[in-house]
């Protein structure tokens, strides 16, 4: 008899949700790896995909493992294939050839031990391979590109944590200048008068793997839009399991959707146990109206109709067919 064929791993989830794309795989205790092309942005990296090389800067909510396990991996392959923005080989003299490198956005505590990481390989792979690592303190930004910056926001997990919002600073003008013809409006700016008020939009939210808090509820949570959500646990009976971890449960993600406004909820981090087909039926169950908010990454065939109901109606043609067939697949 012929054993039976491996089976098929590896395979990224994909959502659209315009103006952004989330992607990547995401199964508690193996491996988180999510990126945001649209944003240069990519959070957690327990695996080095092929598509996540693109991205130049890792948020890494936490030093579990399965988070950060392909971080040495993502940095070696963007000095190998010459991928990114430049800076300094690690602790070289200013003036020394500038090298490709990727940016890892951390918690502070973490952040030695990370470069203690990255050293460590040097003299297995007689290379020194250049990396940047970033200890970001909770409430602080840090500036992905023009108006758009990555915040930090404190979590509670079992160790060290972060989750973050990637915002954007915009300038409107203030309500009593709004008549203003243009040549008083440049005259008040010329006496140093502040016609402007900066607004932040929050636009996508990232809470790692935490358990729950008053954190959760912050306007960069409530007012993104886009969430995306660690949820591990669906099951009615453990609530105590998740709260021994410090990771969220549906009932605690059900509770905060008349606060997060986003347009999508993406769930991540759910474990093999638990299937698609369950997690749906759990979903449709407790969140009622806020259910179609909600979506699975790595709900593949409900992810890839959804997506091929967008190419039709981008292109004008009649809409794909039906709903997906339940899944069984593991939420993996």
């Amino acid at each position: 008899m012929l054993p039976g064929a491996p089976a098929r791993e590896g395979q990224l989830g994909f959502l659209y949700l315009p103006p952004y794309r989330v992607q990547g795989i995401s199964v508690a205790g193996e491996q988180t790896v999510i990126q945001v092309p649209e944003l240069d942005i990519g959070f957690d990296i327990g695996q080095c995909t092929r598509a996540i090389l693109s991205v130049p800067t890792i948020a890494l909510s936490h030093a579990h493992m399965d988070h950060v396990g392909g971080l040495p991996y993502w940095f070696s392959q963007r000095y190998f294939q010459k991928i990114g923005g430049e800076t300094h080989m690690p602790d070289a003299a200013d003036g020394k050839p500038r090298v490709p490198v990727g940016r890892c956005v951390c918690h502070p505590e973490i952040e030695p031990h990370l470069r203690a990481m990255m050293r460590a390989w040097e003299p297995l792979e007689r290379q020194r391979t250049p990396f940047e690592i970033v200890g970001l303190a909770p409430d602080a930004d840090l500036e992905l590109r023009n108006n758009t910056f990555l915040r930090a926001i404190a979590t509670k997990h079992t160790v060290p944590s972060l989750g973050f919002s990637v915002v954007e600073r915009r300038s409107k003008l203030r309500e009593e200048y709004r008549d203003f013809p243009q040549e008083r409006l440049r005259e008040l700016r010329t006496q140093g008068v502040e016609i402007t008020r900066q607004l932040e939009i929050p636009l996508v939210a990232y809470t790692g793997d935490t358990a729950p808090g008053e954190f959760l509820v912050r306007d960069e949570f409530a007012e993104a839009k886009i969430v995306i959500a660690e949820c591990t646990f669906f099951e009615p009976g453990h609530g105590d399991r998740a709260r021994t971890g410090m990771h969220l449960h549906i009932d605690d993600i059900v509770r905060l959707l008349p606060v997060w406004k986003a347009e999508a909820i993406v769930l991540v981090h759910a474990s093999r146990r638990t299937t698609i087909g369950y997690a749906r039926e759990r979903i449709a169950s407790l969140a009622g109206a806020h259910a179609d908010r909600i979506h699975l990454l790595m709900d593949h065939r409900s992810n890839r109709l959804r997506y091929e109901r967008q190419l039709a109606a981008a292109s004008g043609t009649s809409d794909a067919s039906g709903a997906a067939p339940e899944s069984q697949e593991p939420a993996a």
